[in-house]
């Protein structure tokens, strides 16, 4: 596909264009905290950590390392309960009161491996389930809760060297919260020496009852919470418009959809840019972060990447990873929101914005025509101090199939007086940025025969010796409960 098929470029406005889009350099708002994605809510990571090298660093790569794919900079993770939590089970570091092991699963793995890509990202955890042991086995908003997550936080950091920058409650909890909890919660944080940061209610907020709605709007609500979060609040299906749980007037504090849509591309491209426009939300993390799980569980074909196959390390790379570096690779967590060039393009066929640097001067641009029929021309103007200097382009076809199509560089563009114009075609994501260092990373071939899945070699075998006590087996993936490797009951 041609460069000008892509994004034809003018330099001056032409009949029909829209009225220029003013970037103002000093028309600042909110800053922008990151893009991320959730491996947890069932094992949907599990089969990653048994992938052969070096395709499993590839796919950590794609999804973790800075301006190569999705460049993500949020991981959030789930704390096990040795329960099924949606597509399988994550084992718990504490299978009793008395017990304790913070080598357990593989998210202390990932977590360290996306540290080691990106040491800027930040780390989330939450529950989804939590043993039957605990609050005497009919209580989670207890205290034994609070110990047990305050345990798994100090050892992510003395056994893994992980700071955990957030952690939430009870994900999507639909039988009411304790406020008192999230007091003791914050409270237990502060006297072992962990910074972590309280986010929550982590909710459905158009599915709640309307006196849980009000409950979750008031600023009271958040005097122990340091960032309020709600899952979904474009809902699901089409995103038509983003304005589930409201920005909470007067609170003074950032709010992020902690569970977003990442069922396609074009979902992750048009709810990224109208949580901001609709509810100013200022990070989403979609669920989930890969599809590494066996093919006839719940949800196994969703997935930022799909890594089904660890005995023949086929992978594919999928068009929701561009979709996340059409901003990721563009904007940094602190950059600032343009509030002037934010917005739908004419007839709301599409969606805009404009995030500029902490030096003043670099500005990116993210535009998706996600919906949209028909092309249109838009422009811009830079003012108040930004770089009036030539702009990169890059885009990605939402309707292709074709790899190629995806993040692909287009020509340079010149301004002439600060002015310039762009023809959006239907389908379409574009970034535009003052910024460089972007790349995409290149697939390696495939070991297997487009379409064609490969078959494990039979018989298959394992003597369980080379593992170490509490790791799950290669190729097992619990579903229901914890199972790992313990020592013979017979000696």
């Amino acid at each position: 596909m041609g460069e000008t098929e892509n994004l034809p470029l003018i330099v001056a406005p032409r009949a029909g264009a829209a009225a220029p889009v003013s970037l103002e350099g000093g028309g600042l708002g909110r800053t922008f905290d990151g893009l991320g994605a959730i491996s947890g809510g069932g094992g949907n990571s599990r089969l990653l950590i048994d992938y052969p090298e070096p395709n499993r660093s590839q796919i950590l790569d794609y999804l973790f390392k800075p301006n190569y794919g999705a460049s993500l900079q949020i991981l959030k993770v789930e704390i096990g309960g040795d329960a099924n939590s949606t597509s399988g089970a994550e084992p718990s570091h504490m299978h009793s009161a008395s017990d304790e092991n913070y080598y357990r699963g593989y998210e202390w793995w990932l977590m360290e491996q996306a540290k080691a890509r990106n040491p800027d990202i930040k780390l989330v955890a939450i529950e989804w389930t939590a043993p039957g042991w605990m609050g005497g086995g009919a209580n989670f908003w207890s205290q034994d809760n609070v110990d047990y997550i305050v345990k798994w936080l100090t050892g992510a950091k003395t056994d893994h060297n992980l700071n955990i920058d957030y952690v939430g409650g009870w994900n999507e909890c639909y039988t009411g919260w304790d406020l008192g909890w999230f007091h003791s919660l914050k409270q237990a944080l502060a006297a072992n020496g962990l910074s972590t940061k309280i986010i929550g209610p982590d909710e459905y907020y158009a599915h709640l009852t309307p006196s849980a709605q009000a409950a979750i709007s008031a600023p009271s609500f958040y005097t122990d919470i340091d960032v309020p979060a709600a899952h979904y609040p474009c809902d699901f299906g089409a995103i038509v418009q983003c304005t589930d749980f409201q920005m909470v007037s007067g609170l003074g504090k950032p709010m992020w959809a902690s569970e977003s849509n990442g069922e396609s591309a074009a979902n992750i491209a048009r709810a990224t840019n109208l949580q901001y426009i609709d509810g100013g939300i200022t990070a989403s993390i979609v669920w989930p972060l890969i599809g590494a799980t066996c093919t006839n569980f719940p949800y196994s074909s969703y997935g930022l990447i799909l890594a089904e196959e660890p005995r023949s390390g086929n992978y594919f790379v999928g068009p929701g990873v561009w979709a996340m570096a059409h901003t990721t690779q563009f904007v940094e967590p602190g950059w600032r929101y343009i509030d002037s060039a934010a917005g739908r393009t004419t007839g709301d066929i599409g969606s805009y914005v404009a995030l500029s640097s902490p030096n003043g001067s670099d500005y990116s641009i993210v535009i998706e025509t996600a919906y949209a029929t028909s092309s249109q021309i838009f422009s811009f103007v830079v003012t108040g101090g930004l770089a009036t200097g030539p702009v990169h382009v890059w885009s990605t076809n939402l309707n292709s199939t074709d790899p190629d199509d995806w993040f692909a560089e287009a020509q340079d563009v010149a301004p002439v007086n600060g002015l310039y114009s762009v023809t959006l075609q239907p389908g379409f994501l574009y970034s535009i940025t003052t910024t460089t260092g972007q790349s995409k990373g290149s697939a390696p071939a495939a070991v297997c025969q487009s379409g064609v899945e490969c078959s494990l070699q039979l018989p298959y075998s394992d003597s369980f010796e080379e593992y170490n006590i509490g790791q799950e087996a290669r190729l097992f993936a619990d579903v229901n409960g914890a199972f790992e490797i313990a020592p013979c009951g017979g000696g």
